[in-house]
């Protein structure tokens, strides 16, 4: 994709051209960047006044030991007596200011060079351009043509961008369009800076962890990095709740809702039960005492020390499960720590939680308090189960899936 790029700048949008040199130079030579761009990319002015023919006018590529070019067309620019191959960059060529200023013959001719040059050259890569040299790529330089200070697009007055490219043809004077480049070269930056940054997919490529994902978190509000650090502990990664960021952003949460997101982050069989109920004890200042507190009837007189509530638990099913996941998901595990945090985080702290865990019955074993024998299957020897929690008493495969094993969750923050 590359090779390409540098054979065939035109073929590409400015944004996806810089996108990709941007990668390819962080990936092939690594290195501090600069402000706006990386240090091997800079742009400049142009100073032709043709029509441009698509987004990226030229595109030139210094290396350390030769300097290759390829303008918009695709044809090849050498080095010649008028062309700064050094560190200050590649200027424009006699061919290329003779077509601004209406030379066609010559520009005929460059091309017939070009095609020479390049049917002359070694075989391989794309007919009628030649591929760049070997070497480390010290500086590639672009010019687009949509925007700048100089040129048929340009801010400052037509004026300038005469004068300067007839210094630079005649006088060989490339000084007053470098300054210029300092200012454009800033200006472009910005400007593919502020591109990037409102586009999460390409925020994504370039820093998904310290810049994508706390942006997908704060929808869940989980932007802060002492939020995340807190659910990372217990076994829940930020990079799964980011996942699910649209939909623990709803308040209230739906119990289909619950069930989809415990169903997709554990991999296994998740139901949801609304409306559990159970006996809550009152405390002795909720209670009714004749002639001193909650005497009212219809209001606050209640008979017995506990009342019967509904709206306060729920019920999460899970399974069936195989012994290993089974295991995992008993108290102090780790996959019983990741559910109470899903749980808390979902619906807060004000709900109780009475899990149940579903041992499929191909793995329903009876117990024995002996270990096995040296030289045993281990697979068909009868397991060291831990009482009531995976003990069975049987001799016979089990006909149905065991959902014994209960617990409850009391959310915290």
């Amino acid at each position: 994709m590359i090779d390409r790029l540098l054979a065939d700048p035109h073929r590409f949008q400015f944004f996806q051209a810089v996108r990709l040199l941007e990668r390819w130079s962080a990936k092939t030579y690594p290195q501090p960047q600069a402000s706006g761009a990386p240090l091997q990319i800079v742009f400049r002015n142009s100073i032709s006044l043709s029509f441009p023919a698509s987004e990226i006018e030229r595109l030139d590529v210094q290396r350390r030991e030769a300097d290759v070019s390829y303008t918009d067309t695709g044809r090849l620019s050498s080095p010649t007596a008028g062309s700064n191959t050094g560190s200050g960059g590649t200027g424009a060529t006699a061919d290329d200011l003779a077509v601004d200023n209406g030379g066609h013959s010559r520009h005929a001719a460059a091309i017939g060079d070009a095609q020479a040059a390049t049917a002359a050259g070694e075989g391989g890569g794309t007919q009628g351009h030649k591929a760049p040299r070997p070497g480390r790529i010290e500086r590639i330089e672009i010019t687009p043509a949509f925007m700048g200070l100089l040129g048929s697009n340009g801010s400052l007055p037509l004026y300038y961008t005469e004068t300067l490219a007839r210094r630079e043809l005649f006088q060989k004077d490339k000084a007053a369009r470098a300054f210029l480049d300092v200012f454009q070269h800033r200006a472009v930056s910005l400007f593919y800076q502020a591109w990037k940054k409102h586009r999460l997919g390409v925020q994504y490529e370039a820093d998904r962890r310290n810049r994508f994902l706390p942006a997908v978190l704060s929808i869940a509000g989980l932007g802060q990095s002492a939020l995340r650090e807190r659910m990372d502990d217990d076994g829940v990664h930020d990079e799964s709740l980011a996942f699910f960021a649209s939909t623990l952003q709803h308040r209230p949460i739906s119990a289909g809702q619950m069930q989809q997101v415990l169903s997709s982050y554990f991999k296994v069989p998740a139901q949801i039960d609304q409306f559990v109920g159970r006996w809550y004890t009152l405390p002795p200042a909720g209670t009714t005492q004749l002639g001193t507190l909650n005497g009212v009837l219809g209001q606050s007189a209640v008979m017995g020390e506990r009342v019967w509530q509904r709206d306060l638990r729920l019920r999460v099913v899970l399974g069936p499960l195989e012994r290993a996941r089974f295991q995992r998901f008993l108290p102090g595990q780790g996959g019983a720590k990741a559910l109470e945090k899903l749980l808390t985080l979902m619906t807060g702290v004000c709900l109780e939680y009475e899990v149940r865990l579903q041992l499929r019955k191909e793995d329903v074993q009876g117990v024995t308090l002996s270990s096995p024998r040296a030289g045993a299957d281990a697979a068909s020897a009868p397991a060291q189960g831990r009482l009531g929690w995976d003990s069975f008493l049987q001799t016979r495969p089990s006909g149905r899936h065991r959902d014994d094993v209960a617990y409850e969750i009391h959310a915290s923050a």
